[in-house]
């Protein structure tokens, strides 16, 4: 039988055979894991010198199986006494005794293989392992159990544990050497390639098979989903790559990549693939929480997951969010949990950016500092998207707002530490000082607010033990995991690339912890992996985007030209109006009538964006468009609203409709009206940022960086909305469009070098009449 070789960390070995009883989150969840972490290191720190603190250890276990690699981190290792003691330290929520009852098999084995480890290495003939139980309620509560073993009761328990998981795992080396087989075969799914999708999927090939990162801004209709999977696909038979996780911002690009990997799997292709949904769309307990006193499917998880797991893996079926219910629902188990588990198995794992990045929430089973990621690529779409997203993420605010909501949602004797709790945060809110502006910047995190945040979860967990206590409101839910996040941020996170400030709108105080740079935190993730490529349609200018996502300018790029004819799109620039905000006033009926000529020109349907909702509302009254429908988009629309508006845009069109938007907003990209459901993009402006405290602090950064502030916090960001709006216009060979940009400042050299590259030939117009006589004469050719 062929030797098959692992690399596993001693959890991944360990967790997956023996951990054992039900989801709960009361006793897991971030914030007794950041809590557990800090009282690991005191209690290592407070040990005596013979106390060896976070040892490496590793070693290779060979069984007829096959050959595993196992690594990791012991806790502590007592030296100098009778033999060594293997500490394995346990901080928990729950009651020490009733902890270490349920969970002994699963502790004591990760304690076993540190200790085979370490005899193996350093010699010996026994070695005791202790578990030492802490209460994350007050340290001084421990519990100690010890357990002696020789080295060949060692060395016979760890194989057994690598003959178990290499039995287990006999499952999925048929399916890889299939994979394999399948990838060295594969052909492009598709009839031809696209003008440029050949050249990104032989970069993006480079990356997967020898590493490294790659930027490449790839105009609309590139075919940048296929054009990355395919490549991707064809370097696992180089066996140089074991996972591709192919990471979205919105669940539209999401979709096209599930669609693409079924493309290649008819084509051929034997892979697994799983597309993860967010917990709240996954989950079959809406409002529960994650425990069994309140959630059937969270009881007795751990035990069934491993049936059910070998199950998936001996039939034929994709993982599908389809497949996952279904099978969540048979066998009384967590869907969330279940695709997470199946994607371990998986050759694609199709998942939202905060799953791969943020710090709460990121998959710790491929991401994790133990874990060995080095043979993962990263795919990560629509990549322009990933800067807000990311100082989203690492960023946390707390409100007086919130917090007084959730007070007053907490009704009864059940939560009266809760309110206890919130309300003394309340007091140290208000005691914060302003600035005559209304904004208090602070170079510190003040002090008393953690602390407050960390008595608030201390109680909160020593209440959610002692009791089954009511349903928890919404209002709460979302204080609790924010406080939860402000808290984790401000002690794990805050540095220079952050700011502290304190700001106050009508009623509410909000403290904020904001990440203006988060490129360490992003090229942190990627020094994991083995290789990742940045693409988007619009990643203009690409230096610029290197250098705020990762810190430095210098990555190989592609920057490829439309696939689409250049005579199917009629670009104008009308310089004549100012849309600057000290303009606007005068602007209005101006860019009014330019409007009205722009889609006077030919019976269809139109997109025209704003710069705010504000500029559209007031533009409403003076829009004059015929007997065109008019469809406004709204504050705060719901996804089947927004799904009903783009309904409203149909082929073939009797009559002309005008959809007025907001840029940057939702219809500003993901949107795919092909054909004629799209004839005409205006945009009013050129889309820079509202002036806000944020976006002021960005500029501040950057201009005691690199004095480029202005260009890092507004102009780039806002020419990558215009560039995005446009690019919902041509989206296949035989479409055909208009393009009106209505600003001075397109013709202005530092704007128009962000979209002459892309959109090289334009018409300057310097009346309305003239829009409406260009775009006739434009259609008439075409038809």
């Amino acid at each position: 039988m062929k030797k098959r070789y692992l690399v596993l960390s001693v959890h991944q070995l360990i967790d997956f055979l023996l951990r054992d009883g039900d989801i709960d989150d009361r006793v897991y969840n971030a914030e007794t894991m950041a809590v557990g972490s800090r009282m690991h290191g005191e209690y290592q720190k407070s040990q005596g010198e013979t106390y060896l603190s976070e040892v490496p250890l590793s070693d290779q276990i060979e069984v007829e199986e096959g050959v595993i690699t196992l690594q990791g981190r012991a806790d502590g290792i007592i030296i100098g006494g009778e033999c060594p003691i293997i500490d394995e330290i346990k901080t928990t929520v729950d009651n020490l005794s009733h902890f270490a009852e349920v969970q002994h098999d699963w502790h004591v084995a990760q304690a076993i293989c540190y200790a085979y480890m370490y005899l193996n290495k350093q010699g010996g003939e026994k070695a005791k392992v202790c578990l030492t139980y802490i209460s994350q309620f007050d340290s001084k509560d421990k519990m100690i159990v010890e357990e002696e073993y020789t080295f060949d009761q060692l060395k016979s328990k760890v194989e057994e544990y690598c003959r178990n998981y290499l039995s287990f795992m006999g499952l999925n080396y048929e399916h890889i050497a299939q994979r394999d087989a399948s990838a060295k075969t594969l052909e492009f799914p598709y009839a031809s390639f696209r003008s440029g999708q050949r050249e990104l999927a032989k970069y993006v090939y480079g990356i997967s098979k020898s590493g490294g990162v790659l930027f490449s801004e790839a105009p609309t209709g590139t075919g940048k989903t296929m054009s990355t999977l395919f490549p991707a696909s064809k370097a696992f038979k180089e066996r140089s790559l074991d996972r591709v996780f192919y990471l979205t911002a919105k669940t539209t690009g999401a979709s096209s990549a599930h669609k693409a990997i079924g493309d290649l799997i008819d084509k051929g292709l034997v892979a697994r693939d799983v597309w993860i949904l967010a917990k709240e769309k996954a989950c079959l307990s809406p409002g529960c929480g994650c425990n069994p006193d309140e959630c059937p499917f969270a009881r007795g998880y751990f035990r069934k997951v491993r049936e059910a797991l070998k199950e998936a893996l001996s039939g034929k079926e994709r993982f599908t969010p389809e497949y996952i219910e279904k099978v969540a629902i048979e066998k009384a188990m967590c869907p969330f949990e279940f695709q997470l588990d199946l994607s371990s198995f998986c050759d694609f794992v199709v998942v939202d950016y905060n799953y791969c990045f943020d710090p709460l929430v990121y998959l710790e089973r491929f991401f994790d500092e133990t874990v060995d990621a080095s043979t993962s690529l990263l795919l990560v779409d629509e990549a322009h998207n990933l800067l807000d997203r990311a100082r989203e993420m690492y960023s946390a605010r707390i409100s007086l707002k919130q917090a007084k909501a959730a007070v007053k949602s907490l009704k009864g004797d059940a939560f009266k530490t809760y309110r206890k709790h919130i309300r003394a945060l309340e007091g140290e809110l208000e005691s914060l000082g302003f600035g005559a502006d209304g904004l208090s910047r602070m170079y510190e995190v003040p002090e008393e607010i953690v602390s407050c945040l960390n008595r608030f979860k201390q109680a909160k967990a020593r209440q959610n033990k002692k009791a089954k206590l009511p349903p928890l409101p919404s209002e709460y839910r979302e204080y609790s995991r924010e406080a939860n996040r402000f808290s984790f941020i401000a002690e794990d996170y805050f540095s220079t690339s952050y700011v502290c400030y304190l700001l106050k709108e009508e009623d509410d105080i909000t403290l904020c912890l904001y990440c203006i740079d988060p490129s360490k935190y992003l090229s942190d993730r990627l020094d994991k992996v083995k290789g990742a490529v940045f693409f988007s349609a619009t990643l203009s200018p690409i230096e610029y985007q290197m250098d705020a996502l990762l810190g430095k300018k210098d990555y190989p790029y592609l920057l490829l030209s439309s696939p689409f004819p250049k005579e199917n799109l009629e670009v104008m620039i009308a310089p004549k109006v100012s849309v600057r905000y000290k303009d606007r006033e005068s602007s209005y009926e101006e860019v009014a009538k330019y409007l009205k000529q722009f889609v006077s020109g030919k019976t269809g349907n139109y997109f025209v964006f704003f710069p705010s909702y504000g500029y559209l509302e007031r533009m409403l009254p003076l829009l004059d468009f015929g007997e065109a429908e008019v469809h406004a988009q709204l504050r705060g629309m719901t996804p089947k609203e927004r799904i009903d508006f783009i309904d409203l845009f149909q082929p073939s069109p009797e009559k002309t409709h005008v959809g007025l938007l907001v840029l940057g907003g939702a219809f500003s990209e993901g949107i795919d009206l092909v054909d004629d459901r799209l004839i005409g993009v205006a945009v009013v402006g050129i889309g820079l940022p509202q002036i806000n405290d944020e976006t002021n602090l960005i500029k501040s950064y950057y201009d005691a960086k690199d004095n480029a502030g202005f260009e890092y916090a507004y102009k780039d960001p806002g020419m990558n909305k215009v560039l995005q709006a446009m690019g919902r216009l041509i989206r296949s060979e035989s479409d055909r469009g208009a393009v009106l940009l209505i600003d001075d400042r397109y013709l202005h050299n530092e704007y128009r070098d962000l979209f002459l590259r892309l959109y090289s030939d334009y018409d300057v117009v310097t009346s309305p009449k003239e829009v409406k006589a260009i775009v006739k004469e434009f259609f008439e050719k075409g038809e």
